[in-house]
């Protein structure tokens, strides 16, 4: 059973010293970060940096007009759910990882009131390793989702402790980047941390997947260059490209190509109903959507995250990108008959099993 442990943050640093409880990926070279195990490997460690939340779901039929006040589609609504995009990514790699191959590291900052006690305790019964995670004096994140019919989705995110990393990343969290299989960061936590971790990892060569999700911010060229791949929808390529148009996939592929440009090695965007595309220097590879009953269809707000978890979660054991992306299209397609988004994450059983894949080949 994973344990928390957590170190409080007082004037911007860790308030005791870092020990480092990590002993992963000792028989890899730093280089290689794709590797077939071996009886004398430890299971690759997927590093995942970033926000967790407290989600308050509202169900509601439509939103509200300015200055009107509307009520909530049903009385049973207003509750709290674990999320948070770094604690979604976790879950899901935690919850898609084979024990013999890979498993989830989550580094995030915890805050101070009574929901921080039951996300931590999610997190532990999802198995997601919270070693590396941190406290801060400050309300924890939150998220305000209003939750349409058929799924839809409207977010106001309020930072709390999301916003509370110390100056600098604490010693066992780079000993982590170093020795990881790869790395997941999003855009819900500072940026000078996502920039840290990211040089951090270039400098040993650990692989690292920038979901541009989360805030509706820029994405620097020099943090843009020192990760491996950026994810990212049809809306966030148009705005990360300077406008240019995403309404088709030759579209996106030409739009994609521009971030290559600035050193990105590879490019995955999703594409909701349209699926995903891969693109990078060696031409693209397509997944089309797994196909859901339209009445099962109950909340999308975990997909995003559900399907970069599972990716990563494939790229780390060293499956093939056409593997990659339907055992992440797979996952997906299950995270949305669910509703809630760590609730929602599908185990890899029946990700195996909606995918068509064996255990053996993924």
């Amino acid at each position: 059973t994973t344990t928390t442990t957590t170190q409080k943050i007082v004037d911007g640093q860790p308030s005791c010293p870092p020990v480092c409880r990590l002993n992963l990926l000792s028989c890899y070279g730093l280089n290689t970060h794709q590797n077939t195990m071996s009886e004398a490997c430890v299971p690759n460690s997927i590093l995942v940096v970033g926000s967790l939340n407290a989600d308050i779901i509202v169900e509601i039929d439509r939103l509200p007009k300015r200055g009107e006040t509307i009520a909530a589609r049903s009385d049973k609504t207003g509750f709290m759910v674990p999320g948070g995009k770094g604690a979604n990514q976790a879950t899901a790699v935690a919850k898609a990882s084979s024990p013999k191959s890979s498993f989830a590291q989550l580094a995030t900052v915890f805050g101070n009131d009574g929901h921080a006690r039951a996300l931590s305790v999610s997190l532990e019964k999802n198995n997601v390793d919270t070693k590396l995670c941190l406290e801060a004096d400050v309300p924890s994140g939150q998220a305000i989702i209003f939750l349409e019919k058929g799924g839809e989705n409207s977010i106001i995110i309020i930072g709390g402790a999301n916003n509370s990393w110390p100056d600098k990343l604490p010693t066992k969290l780079v000993t982590a980047i170093q020795s990881a299989a790869t790395v997941l960061l999003q855009q819900e936590i500072p940026d000078r941390i996502n920039l840290a971790v990211a040089k951090c990892a270039k400098e040993t060569k650990v692989p690292v997947m920038m979901d541009v999700g989360g805030e509706e911010r820029e994405l620097s060229d020099e943090l843009l260059s020192s990760v491996s791949l950026v994810s990212l929808n049809e809306t966030e390529l148009a705005r990360l490209t300077g406008g240019m148009k995403t309404d088709t996939k030759g579209q996106c592929i030409d739009a994609a190509k521009l971030l290559l440009e600035k050193g990105c090695k590879e490019i995955l965007v999703t594409l909701g109903k349209d699926g995903a595309i891969l693109i990078s220097p060696k031409g693209q590879i397509e997944q089309e959507v797994l196909e859901v009953d339209k009445e099962k269809i109950v909340d999308t707000t975990g997909a995003g995250d559900c399907f970069r978890g599972a990716f990563a979660v494939a790229r780390a054991e060293g499956k093939d990108d056409k593997a990659a992306l339907r055992f992440a299209a797979a996952a997906a397609s299950l995270c949305i008959q669910v509703k809630g988004a760590q609730p929602s994450m599908p185990t890899r059983e029946a990700i195996l099993d909606v995918a068509g894949l064996k255990a053996s080949s993924i």
